[in-house]
């Protein structure tokens, strides 16, 4: 699962920025939707990797 805290900011800004890029049109192609749609999912995956990679740090942090 992945830190909702990294997530969600880079989600809700990909998603602004999606909806006034479509906000103003009467269509939207489905290549336009899939684009946004893999951005979305990158996001998701990079912040999972990056949430990961704070655990595995502070696993390998010496304990007092």
């Amino acid at each position: 699962m992945t830190d909702q805290t990294t997530v969600a900011p880079d989600l809700v800004t990909s998603i602004d920025a999606a909806l006034e890029r479509f906000g103003a049109r009467d269509l939207v192609s489905g290549s336009e939707v899939v684009d946004f749609l893999l951005d979305l999912r990158l996001t998701v995956v990079n912040s999972s990797d990056r949430a990961i990679a704070r655990l595995l740090e502070e696993e390998a942090q010496p304990t007092a």
